[in-house]
């Protein structure tokens, strides 16, 4: 495997090139979010670029970030991939990365004394990992009583129509069927 980091460099976040081809969109909820970690933590990964023939510094990962925070020298791997590379990277690296599953004992231990560093960031972790739980959702979580489901046996039958479906109906009651009529 080749290592396609050619540096770390500091740059202000606006003078950054949008990729043309970025197809992530941010909606508001998570700009706040982002915009609230790097109030409170700030940069603590870098941000990757492709350098142009011209000089120009073409985002590949990272826009959300550098558009929270467009007056900010922020750090930026520049890498030697081309156009093609860097397409292929910005269709790859974001599907992957939430291919990841969660280990519920991992986040359990990592959430034993951990306090978020403001209310918004705590507010997502609460809904993130199901921490916040109303009073009146407390039954719910209760151990759900046995409840015996008798077999049934069914045969579903496609009708064209609503008239279809009441002749159907009335015929199978007629020869004592137990019927009730369903639409899906």
């Amino acid at each position: 495997m080749r290592n396609r980091v050619k540096e770390l460099r500091f740059v202000k976040a606006s003078e950054l090139t949008p990729c043309a081809d970025n197809w992530r969109l941010h909606p508001k909820r998570q700009r706040d979010l982002m915009k609230s970690v790097l109030q409170t933590i700030g940069y603590a990964d870098a941000l990757v670029a492709r350098e142009t023939e011209d000089g120009a510094l073409v985002l590949i990962d990272g826009h959300l970030r550098a558009d929270v925070s467009p007056n900010v020298e922020v750090p930026v791997l520049i890498v030697d991939l081309n156009e093609r590379e860097a397409k292929e990277l910005l269709l790859v690296h974001d599907p992957i990365g939430a291919m990841a599953e969660r280990d519920d004992d991992a986040v359990s231990r990592l959430l034993q004394d951990f306090e978020a560093t403001n209310e918004t960031l705590e507010r997502f972790i609460e809904e993130e990992f199901n921490l916040a739980i109303p009073n009146d959702d407390v039954e719910s979580l209760q151990e759900p009583k046995s409840v015996a489901i008798p077999n049934l046996f069914q045969i579903i039958v496609e009708c064209e129509d609503e008239e279809e479906q009441r002749e159907c109906f009335e015929e199978l009651t007629r020869a004592g069927r137990k019927c009730r009529v369903v639409n899906l």
